[in-house]
């Protein structure tokens, strides 16, 4: 068989596969709602004071770079993940048998991933044509003006995203948890850094999102008619009220433009090449071997005489006690399944955080300290919930005795321990101030975490919800000051009113949802 048919039966196979899952139609339905928020107004683009008349440029470059941002940034999590899935399925072993390349299987990936980026960006782009003929200003579509953006700075980038996901498979140590926290703050770090190179400024079509390329170009126009434009330019909510608009027509696409974005679609080709090294082909004898403690005796085994007679067994019954049901054997083994694994150097830092927290004050405690403390365990609350379907031993869990108000709520409390011991020294620090305040916060925020952890895991059976939801939600709040997400209370008293009720119903969904799981 032909390379580019294998590539493409492998790429189909794989994207067929996607947009049948649950995980897919969520993706579709946020896309959507996005949209929606945007034609309604809650999500807009200005430069300044002022924007852009609703025309089919404007709109086109509004959307692409709500795109961009939106499914550059979290569309990775959708679809990093399928080399995974190869191998929980068993399709890895199948895989191994052929003579498929490794170029040929990760060139396959990387386009089921663009395939299934661009699908979300079409929904988008459907969405803008509303936006334009709902708002009224320009009812004539010129769709030049309105694709090209799509085409010449969503397609490049949505490519070179699909490509970071697959050489982050194939790199076993960016592969888990840690790579998708390593994808999330170093999407965050990127824009600012590129932004302020002088590069950037000589050459704005080379800032991989486009923003420095719209927004070079829209200043132009915009600065024509109103001179007092500060340089300012944000995509957001409604804060900053509209005093005027300028008609801008859309960016003048030189060959020396394209040429520059297109050579991004060629940097994910030479990522999804340079995955291919690292990518192990299914072969386990290129993983590191693990070390086995063995204190088994090396003497040679001893051969047993066949011609005697076999006894008799005799069972011995069960007294009481063994059919007993202990909660704290549940919790210290959940409490080990937890901490249990980390590297030497993982404890040392978890040890300077607790410690940092008590020697602050309680004002850089707060602001500082106790949020860094806090994103520390996050790969150790995001397996609450779905470390029985991660290890395949569901059906062995959930067919033991009372799975639903043993386990469960033992997970919970273990998760729940953990947050309070890496806040220890702020509980302390807290106390010794009389920190009233910054104590309940606490309190509020450690029943909250392990409340969204298990409900994550419980309802998406992996641990890749919860560390976005919650990486959102700790960039957000704590370290933003986004009001109402602040749960540690940072900047504000925590909002315990609301963190503990959501937390209650956060646990309740979990119940309701392991319930529906081993009723299935």
């Amino acid at each position: 068989m032909k390379s580019s048919r294998v590539i493409y039966h492998l790429a189909r196979a794989d994207f067929l596969e996607r947009v049948r899952r649950y995980s897919f139609l969520v993706m579709l339905g946020l896309a959507s709602l996005l949209g929606y928020q945007t034609a309604v107004g809650n999500v807009r683009l200005q430069l300044g004071d002022y924007r852009g008349e609703f025309n089919s440029a404007w709109v086109g470059g509004m959307m692409s770079i709500i795109a961009t941002f939106f499914i550059g940034w979290f569309g990775f999590y959708l679809v990093k993940g399928s080399v995974a899935r190869d191998r929980e399925t068993g399709v890895a072993q199948i895989m191994a048998t052929t003579p498929m390349t490794r170029p040929l299987y990760t060139l396959g990936k990387w386009i089921s991933n663009f395939a299934v980026l661009m699908l979300m960006v079409v929904i988008l782009a459907i969405f803008g044509i509303v936006i334009q003929l709902l708002s009224g200003e320009s009812t004539q579509v010129n769709l030049s003006a309105y694709l090209l953006p799509f085409v010449f700075i969503v397609m490049p980038l949505m490519a070179l995203v699909a490509a970071v996901a697959v050489l982050f498979e194939s790199i076993p140590f960016l592969a888990g948890g840690f790579g998708n926290i390593v994808y999330f703050f170093g999407f965050i770090m990127m824009l600012p850094f590129i932004m302020e190179q002088n590069f950037t400024t000589n050459n704005p079509a080379i800032e991989p999102m486009g923003l420095a390329l719209l927004k070079a170009d829209m200043a132009e126009e915009v600065i024509k008619v109103f001179p007092d434009y500060g340089g300012s330019f944000m995509l957001g909510g409604m804060d900053t009220p509209i005093i005027g608009t300028f008609t801008w027509t859309g960016i003048e696409w030189t060959p020396a433009i394209v040429a520059t974005r297109f050579a991004f679609i060629g940097l994910a080709i030479l990522l999804t090449l340079l995955a291919a090294i690292f990518f192990d082909r299914f072969d386990p004898s290129r993983a590191k071997p693990k070390r086995i403690k063995s204190t088994a005796s090396p003497s040679a085994p001893e051969i047993g005489s066949t011609s005697q007679a076999l006894p008799t067994p005799r069972l011995t019954p069960l007294n009481a006690a063994a059919n007993g049901f202990s909660f704290s054997r549940v919790l210290v083994a959940e409490l080990k399944l937890l901490l249990k694994g980390q590297r030497w150097w993982w404890y040392i830092a978890a040890a300077g955080l607790i410690i940092a927290c008590f020697a602050n004050p309680s004002a850089t405690t707060r602001e500082i300290v106790l949020p860094m403390a806090w994103i520390w365990p996050i790969l150790i609350w995001s397996a609450i919930g779905n470390r029985e379907i991660h290890n395949n031993v569901q059906q062995l869990t959930f067919s033991s005795a009372s799975p639903l108000m043993r386990q469960l709520p033992a997970q919970w409390l273990a998760g729940f321990l953990v947050t309070l011991l890496m806040s220890i020294g702020a509980l302390l620090r807290y106390a010794v101030d009389g920190d009233t305040v910054g104590l309940l916060a606490l309190l509020s925020g450690a029943i909250f975490i392990p409340s969204l952890a298990v409900a994550s895991g419980v309802w998406s059976g992996t641990s890749k919800l919860f560390e976005i939801l919650y990486m959102v939600i700790w960039y957000l709040g704590p370290l933003n000051k986004v009001p109402g997400l602040d749960f540690i209370g940072s900047h504000s008293n925590g909002y315990p009113q609301f963190f503990i009720p959501f937390s209650i119903a956060l646990i309740a969904f979990a119940i309701f949802g392991r319930s529906r799981q081993l009723r299935n």
